[in-house]
């Protein structure tokens, strides 16, 4: 078969398809909306996914924490020393950081304020965290801060202002504003104050020698589930995740929501294969009598199964790639109406864009998705349009 042939059959498909508009929409419409909730959680997905892989590459190898009761408690960085005799560990650093509880407008918000130690790292070339405005903390700051976007956009503050914080806890604070931090991984830094590990201390009454968790850096990352399970053996108390389990909790708390739309996907789609099928395998006389006109004109049976398969063919990339669009638009639009369930924590969270990650390979899954059950399901129909005789059908 030539070229111009198949061309040909594709040009009297689209034709069919615009004869029997109504039919065609029934197909096309619940195959964009299926697809467009499967694109939009595929693609927001993929944000979380990728913000927390970048983020992953800057995580302490282990956090070691204490707890108490079986609930995560205050750790002594006495322990830095207990800690130090273990074989590869190159470096400890304790870190100070809690929720900020806070009503703003009569809306329920909670920051995370974080307390770095500034004289052991130089976080500014260890974080996953540009700055957008300002400056980020340097060696023997003190009462000063750096904002995520997010928590910035919610206090209204500028570079330079002074934050008087006060949490419904009772905590106080006064800040002086330094830097904003970017967008670069707003999954974690949206939210953030960071401070001094003093300030932070002061803030939420800790002690000299208290802290909420110790960073602990390797010299060989393929130590450090190793060296994590040394720990946990030798301090019972002690709760201890490794870079790449902090990184899998992250993606699975984003990851399983997609689940409840994987589902709506499933139903639509099997919804819309029973709709094509009633569609498909029914062959009306009208149809029927063309088919068989068609036949006695020299079209082989292999024309009309090709014909069939390639309307299949149009409706499932019409309604896949209008439903992908959708979906990506979606996404960037911030999923209006359901970012507080993508995101999972909204309503105590600053607000903040829902990531979107489009790549080749989702592209791809997601047209194998939309086009492949679509022409499985016609192709029995398409063989018993191609196998009507001729003269039975023109004396319908």
């Amino acid at each position: 078969m030539t070229i111009t042939k198949y061309i040909n059959l594709l040009l009297t498909a689209i034709q069919n398809l615009n004869r029997f508009k109504a039919k065609t929409i029934a197909v096309v419409l619940p195959l964009t909306i299926s697809m467009s909730v499967i694109s939009f959680m595929m693609f927001t997905r993929g944000g979380f996914i990728k913000d927390t892989l970048i983020a992953e590459k800057f995580l302490p190898d282990i956090t070691v924490q204490s707890t108490e009761a079986g609930r995560v408690a205050k750790i002594s960085t006495d322990m830095i020393e207990k800690f130090g005799g273990i074989p590869h560990i190159k470096k400890i650093i304790p870190r100070v950081w809690g929720y900020i509880p806070l009503n703003i407008d009569d809306t329920d918000i909670s920051y995370t304020l974080m307390g770095l130690d500034l004289d052991k790292i130089d976080y500014h070339k260890h974080l996953p965290w540009t700055l957008e405005q300002g400056f980020f903390l340097t060696k023997g700051d003190k009462n000063k801060a750096v904002l995520g976007e997010g928590c910035a956009l919610s206090l209204n503050a500028s570079v330079g202002d002074t934050l008087n914080i006060e949490d419904t806890l009772g905590n106080t604070g006064q800040f002086k504003l330094t830097g904003i931090l970017g967008n670069t991984v707003q999954v974690y830094s949206t939210d953030l104050i960071l401070v001094s590990i003093e300030d932070a201390r002061q803030f939420f009454g800790y002690k000299k020698n208290e802290a909420s968790d110790l960073l602990i850096y390797v010299d060989d990352f393929q130590s450090a589930d190793k060296i994590a399970w040394e720990i946990t053996t030798t301090f019972p108390n002690t709760r201890v995740l490794t870079a790449k389990a902090l990184t899998n909790l992250v993606i699975e708390a984003f990851g399983r929501r997609g689940g409840t739309f994987q589902m709506m996907w499933l139903i639509l789609l099997v919804t819309l294969l029973l709709i094509l099928w009633a569609q498909t395998a029914h062959i009306s006389v009208d149809m029927s009598k063309e088919i068989g006109i068609l036949k006695a004109t020299g079209w082989l049976t292999s024309d009309i199964i090709i014909m069939r398969m390639m309307e299949s063919l149009v409706i499932g990339l019409t309604g896949t790639s209008v439903g992908i669009l959708i979906g990506f638009i979606y996404g960037l639009m911030g999923t209006p109406g359901i970012s507080g369930y993508c995101i999972g924590c909204a309503s105590i969270y600053p607000k903040f864009p829902v990531p979107v990650h489009c790549d080749i390979q989702s592209l791809l899954i997601l047209s194998i998705m939309g086009v492949v059950p679509i022409m499985v399901i016609s192709a029995l129909p398409s063989w018993l349009a191609g196998i009507i005789d001729p003269d039975v059908a023109i004396r319908k």
